[in-house]
């Protein structure tokens, strides 16, 4: 078992680069849906996406799931409007 005086220092480095990946992606403004998706997206477990944006796994995961719902409707309204 590892010494928990030890530092991860490639998690500290994972962390780092996903926080910079937003500042440049320019995504600091955007909803918490949209900031923990591109996270995601880019490899970052849901559980540490979450911790990097501030809040927990399961809200992050409802918020996620709304704006998939919301973009959905969206979509199938618009889709309607087209027909």
């Amino acid at each position: 078992m590892p010494d928990p005086k030890e530092t991860d220092w490639s998690a500290v480095a994972a962390r780092a680069q996903a926080y910079q990946a937003l500042h440049l992606a320019d995504l600091v403004d955007k909803p918490l849906a949209t900031r923990g998706s591109f996270l995601i997206s880019l490899g970052v477990p849901m559980g540490d996406a979450a911790t990097l944006l501030g809040t927990n796994e399961n809200s992050l995961r409802v918020q996620i799931a709304k704006a998939k719902k919301k973009a959905a409707s969206a979509q199938a309204s618009k889709a309607g409007v087209d027909a």
